[in-house]
């Protein structure tokens, strides 16, 4: 018997030992786990769960899963999926493969989804042609379908300045009732909305357009109990913003007229309440036909309105009504004239870059549209008519407090050249409702994106001076809740620059506004508004393990503290993951569940107590496991429902490691380390390190084989390298110098285990990875090859570019970003100098491969190629391929494909000595690519 135990576990390992790594060709039937918002989850009731499979081929799949059952509905390409309130339907948006899109694309069709409807009782399943959008009602019992509007061969020319956009051309809306497949029929819809009122609501508001002259548009009311359809409003005008009050019969919308002097639209609102009782009472308000509405404005279309909570408030948007310049009449030239026009005719094409812009000229043009429709908050009070003018510049934020005739205010004009180099700061005051005056908080500025209000509106919370603060809305008290907490709720350690370290923030409040429920590094604490009490709720910080709450209700108002809270479990140091629930009174939280593993994305059903999550490690593919009772027994049996990659075990694979390290400064520093696929005891391997800050967080994420996700951790274990990805600290001004700290002490620690050849180390990365790379290229000598994606390798040079996706100057950026440089370049010439790659490019001895595109809007690709001129004339193996009209990151399939080959070619022969291709050793004309790309293309395209 011993023989025969002996002689199965030898065999267990040699096959183990012959497994062969994936191989590239392997990637394509790889499977991600896709459990997100446009994948359902829980059904309300918690019998069923859907939730997707996206493949490396692009095979993707959505799965609806029945849980008692075991059984799953797929539907390939499907997304989107939504369950109905009773749980007996789910929706979902089926859509098209890649190679289909493309094709439609050449084609020059349209890409128009369809929709299908499972029936959860029978698994019958109905698919309806062209649905671009679609909604259960808030019963469960009707499903709205819209269709796709017809394409307008020739969509209007936009005006300048840019206004609002052209009114949206309407689609048949289907209304379907689920117990009968009876469909209503309605035509030219714009824009619907269910009632807002779960598991009760039956009214669905439309907006019309019907036609080019607008005649039939108006806004209907549908009655799904009684069949009946309403007419609330109809006129040759735009409709649009048709907007619910939650838990009520109340609409508010707006209708929409221009004319030839003026840009963009005048906006009238109307509203309903009480829709269909014997209180229904109707409302409108026309800024033209209110004297005491300020001259020179308008109100607008392109702000939605939005309720307040007691039904007596609509809030609108206002903005100056721009008057069009009069039109230049030009004489009719004689024909001599004619002859001599020129293009001097036509105005220049020119922009004015001015010292005063708060908003430099690259952001002002992509934020055109927004700039264009910014908008000031204004209160309309249905019962006396009269609108109040809430905001008073476009240089500051409005937010109406709930349940309070109180708004707060961010007005940030006076520090407004501070925020656009990332130091946040603003005015904030307390502003009446009914007359507009204001009173102000605080006399020094504020952080604003810190700033809230409590859920019953009875308090104003922010951050100043590293400490929480309240303001009693009606005392206007102002109070520091936590000087006396023993605790800080500041990231002290962080290594930003901004004067105001960041918060671990706020969980919520509790009911009534009684107490804040606080994050600090490691706890939840539980604070009274007014700072007399402060009571720590978790134990966390025993163990150095984060807790954190986690909102599993998107609608909820205020945290339950009569029902259980669950929490989010992180060990920082031991990366054990997990939740736990805290019980309405207990002293210490109760872990339900705590692995070593990466345990995520916690999930509830609507209507009872079923939850989901997501374990995965890195060698045990992500799957979801469901629970239905609260207790640490259920959660340990709990039921697993996917099976992903099962196939994986056909392949040797790699595992993952915790190493621990310190920089020069003694700081305690972690990283994960991944060996590689069917490693062997004894033998040296060579490594590639991968940077990006800190990453010893991800030592459990699974990753799934692709060749499109170039710097792909399990590619690099596949293909026999021990991957690196260290933490990386960083001290003010010195981002390259901390880089060569952090992660060299890194290596030398790995280099202790034995197990890598210190002659075969590579290293990569992308974007600000990037920037490490070729510092670490240009100034250490312990890589014997790296790869920079997009990389900065100049700050001194990048200080004066832009940050062209978003538009914003990279001096706006660079002090208070990534870079930590804290001070702009002229106060420390020398650290920007020394911190940048090619400043020592002459020195260089690691082969360096960087990779750009020229259409780069993050990084501008002259980054790259300045390395690159740089490296190339101090005659050091450098070579730069660029991918044309890629961006950042590279999008198209053909690129991703080459980039990762390309870095595996480059790290085999310069790690491995694989023999080099001609790109490596000799580069590549431009003559001979086009050669090889005509080569490469099917004979039917390269004839085209």
């Amino acid at each position: 018997m011993r023989l025969s135990v002996l002689f199965v576990l030898i065999s267990l390992l040699a096959a183990a030992q012959t497994k062969p790594p994936a191989a590239p060709a392997d990637y394509g039937q790889w499977e991600t786990l896709v459990s997100s918002p446009r994948f359902g989850g829980l059904s309300p009731d918690g019998k069923w769960l859907a939730y997707g499979i996206d493949r490396a081929n692009g095979s993707n799949e959505l799965r609806i899963a029945n849980i008692a059952a075991a059984t799953n509905k797929v539907v390939a390409f499907g997304t989107q999926a939504v369950f109905s309130a009773n749980s007996l339907w789910a929706a979902y948006s089926i859509g098209y493969s890649e190679t289909q899109q493309d094709k439609l694309r050449k084609d020059k069709k349209p890409i128009h989804n369809k929709l299908g409807l499972l029936n959860l009782a029978t698994g019958e399943q109905t698919v309806v042609e062209d649905i671009e959008s679609f909604a259960f009602s808030p019963t469960g019992t009707l499903l709205a379908m819209r269709r796709y509007a017809p394409d307008k061969k020739d969509p209007p020319t936009p005006v300048t300045p840019p206004d609002e956009e052209p009114p949206p051309t309407g689609a048949t809306l289907i209304v379907r009732q689920l117990a009968t497949f009876r469909d209503t029929t309605f035509g030219n819809v714009v824009e619907f909305a269910w009632q807002d009122l779960r598991l009760h609501g039956h009214l669905l508001a439309m907006a019309i357009n019907a036609a080019d002259d607008k005649t039939g548009n108006g806004v209907q009311l549908f009655d799904s109990e009684t069949g009946t359809l309403r007419v609330l409003d109809s006129a040759a005008l735009d409709y649009s913003g048709l907007a619910w009050r939650k838990d009520s019969t109340d609409l508010a919308f707006l209708r929409s007229k221009g004319d030839d002097k003026h840009y963009g639209a005048i906006t009238l609102a109307m509203a309903w309440r009480h829709l269909g009782e014997t209180t229904e009472a109707s409302y409108r308000y026309d800024p033209s036909a209110d004297s005491k509405f300020p001259a020179g404005m308008r109100t607008v279309s392109y702000r939605k309105p939005t309720w307040s909570e007691d039904g007596q408030t609509v809030f609108l948007g206002t903005a100056k009504w721009l008057e069009k310049p009069p039109a230049v009449k030009k004489p009719a030239p004689d024909k001599d004239a004619k002859e001599a026009a020129t293009d001097a005719d036509e105005p220049a094409a020119v922009d004015v870059w001015h010292w005063h812009d708060l908003d430099v000229m690259p952001k002002q043009k992509i934020n055109a549209r927004n700039d264009s429709q910014r908008n000031l908050l204004a209160a309309w009070h249905l019962e006396s008519g009269s609108l109040t003018q809430l905001g008073r510049a476009l240089t500051e934020q409005v937010t109406p407090i709930q349940h309070q005739n109180l708004a707060w205010a961010a007005d940030w004009k006076a520090y407004a050249l501070d925020r656009t180099i990332g130091r946040p700061a603003a005015d904030i005051y307390l502003v009446d409702l009914s007359t507009g005056d204001r009173t102000k908080v605080h006399e020094n500025p504020i952080a604003d994106h810190y700033v809230q209000s409590s859920p019953g509106g009875r308090y104003l919370l922010y951050l100043q001076d590293d400490h929480y603060w309240t303001v009693n809305t009606a005392t206007r008290a102002v109070v520091n809740i936590t000087k006396n907490v023993k605790t800080s709720f500041i990231d002290r350690e962080s290594d930003y620059t901004q004067k105001q370290k960041p918060a671990f923030g706020v969980a919520g409040w509790t009911k009534d506004d009684a107490s804040v429920i606080l994050h600090d590094k490691f706890d939840l604490w539980q604070v009274a508004p007014d700072g007399s009490r402060a009571v720590r709720l978790t134990d966390g910080t025993e163990s150095e393990t984060r807790h954190r709450y986690v909102r599993l209700d998107p609608d909820e108002e205020f945290i339950d503290t009569s029902k259980p809270l669950y929490l989010s479990l992180f060990g920082i140091w031991t990366k054990q993951s997990g939740y736990a629930s805290l019980e309405p009174g207990a002293s210490k939280d109760r872990h339900l569940i705590c692995e070593d593993k990466s345990v995520s994305r916690l999930g509830k059903a609507k209507d009872s107590d079923v939850f989901e999550y997501v374990s995965e490690t890195f060698e045990e593919s992500p799957n979801i496991f469901v629970t239905s009772l609260d207790s640490k027994v259920a959660w340990k049996a709990a039921k697993q429902i996917t099976k992903t990659n099962e196939f994986q075990n056909k392949y040797a694979w790699g595992r993952s490691e915790l190493i621990e390290y310190k920089n020069s400064q003694g700081k305690r520093l972690q990283g994960a380390l991944y060996y590689p696929a069917g490693y062997e005891a004894g033998h040296k391997y060579p490594m590639v390190v991968y940077l990006y800050e800190k990453l010893s967080d991800s030592l459990h994420h699974y990753s799934s084989l692709s060749e499109r996700s170039y710097y792909n951790p399990g590619a690099v274990t596949s293909h026999g390298y021990f991957l690196l990805m260290p933490d990386i600290v960083f001290r003010p001004r010195e981002p390259g110098v901390s880089v060569a700290d952090c992660v060299t002490a890194a290596v030398k620690r790995v280099l202790e285990n034995g197990m890598v050849d210190e002659r075969k180390i590579g290293v990569m990365g992308h974007s600000w990875g990037g920037f490490d790379s070729t510092y670490l290229a240009t100034h250490t000598s312990i890589f014997a090859a790296a790869v920079a994606g997009a990389p900065i390798t100049d700050l001194v040079s990048n200080y004066g570019n832009h940050h062209w996706s978003s538009g914003i100057a990279e001096t706006d950026h660079i002090e208070t970003g990534q870079q930590r440089m804290e001070v702009p370049l002229w106060e420390d010439l020398p650290a920007y100098i020394r911190n940048s790659a090619v400043f020592n490019a002459q020195n260089m001895t690691t082969p360096l491969l960087i990779e750009v595109g020229d259409s780069d809007g993050t990084v501008f690709f002259h980054q790259g190629i300045e390395l690159y001129n740089i490296a190339r004339r101090a005659k050091k193996e450098v070579v730069l391929i660029v991918y044309a009209g890629e961006d950042h990151g590279l999008k198209k399939k053909q690129d991703q494909i080459d980039y990762q080959r390309r870095i595996f070619a480059w790290f085999g022969h310069y790690l491995e000595g694989e023999p080099a291709p001609v790109w490596i050793t000799d580069g590549e004309s431009y003559l001979d690519r086009q050669r090889e790309v005509k080569a490469l293309k099917p004979e039917s395209e390269s004839v085209r």
